[in-house]
């Protein structure tokens, strides 16, 4: 794919070569960067995030400058890869920048070979998305020219916390001795009940659980109840299981 695109900026050649050789505000200037690292002052790693279609890429990039002549020409090779979606580039890109009356208009050409699922959405698709990042681009470049707007700053009022209001102190609570019964002199002795038929039935079984063998008519029955349980457990055996008289 082979692009070339221009835009007119009122700024001199010096102060665009200034900011477009300079990492930092460079990649504050390109959409979709998250990242870049200076390995020399003539290589540059760089993580660009893309949307093309419907396909989301995250590119690892690295850029080499071949070629300088400062303030007026740059060559640089561009390879990445995205090895998540599949997708690879590799690009020759050149600048030029020239004095105008007016200012100064940059240039740019590049010549891209795009391979994976990203080439095969067409030529169509991948030259929009690069004219449309290059609108941004140079929206945040005359920006970055222009320096920062006069802002009449706002004075910061320094927050002071009102001190809390101290808990009121309370007086102990006054504990008055509860009454004491006295026991009785004898207790009723209520002799344990006996164990009816099923209860009998109930072998020993493993603590927090009664379990009950029955078996009738060739018919043998296993049940587990908790042993919380054990008077409800009685009462629905006996209305169950107990024989008939």
């Amino acid at each position: 794919m082979d692009i070339e695109l221009a835009r007119a900026f009122d700024a001199t050649p010096e102060a665009m070569w200034a900011i477009l050789l300079d990492p930092q505000p460079m990649a504050e200037c390109v959409p979709g960067m998250e990242a870049v690292e200076v390995v020399s002052p003539t290589e540059y790693l760089a993580t660009i995030k893309v949307k093309i279609a419907f396909i989301s890429a995250r590119f690892k990039v690295r850029t080499v400058i071949a070629q300088a002549d400062a303030p007026r020409y740059l060559r640089c090779e561009v390879t990445g890869e995205d090895s998540a979606v599949g997708s690879a580039i590799k690009a020759v890109a050149e600048m030029w920048l020239t004095p105008t009356e007016a200012g100064t208009e940059l240039r740019v050409k590049g010549a891209a070979t795009i391979m994976g699922r990203l080439g095969a959405l067409g030529l169509n698709p991948v030259k929009t998305k690069a004219e449309r990042m290059w609108e941004d681009f140079c929206v945040r470049l005359a920006a970055k020219l222009a320096g920062p707007a006069d802002v009449e700053a706002t004075p910061v009022v320094p927050f002071t916390a009102e001190p809390a209001p101290a808990a009121p102190i309370l007086a102990p609570p006054i504990v008055t001795p509860a009454a004491v019964t006295p026991a009785a002199d004898s207790v009723t002795h209520i002799p344990p009940r006996k164990p009816g038929f099923l209860a009998r039935l109930l072998p020993r079984s493993e603590p927090g659980e009664i379990r009950v063998e029955l078996e009738r008519d060739g018919t043998r029955a296993v049940l587990h109840w908790p042993a919380a349980q054990g008077a409800e457990c009685l009462a629905w055996l006996e209305r169950t299981f107990a024989p008939t008289r």
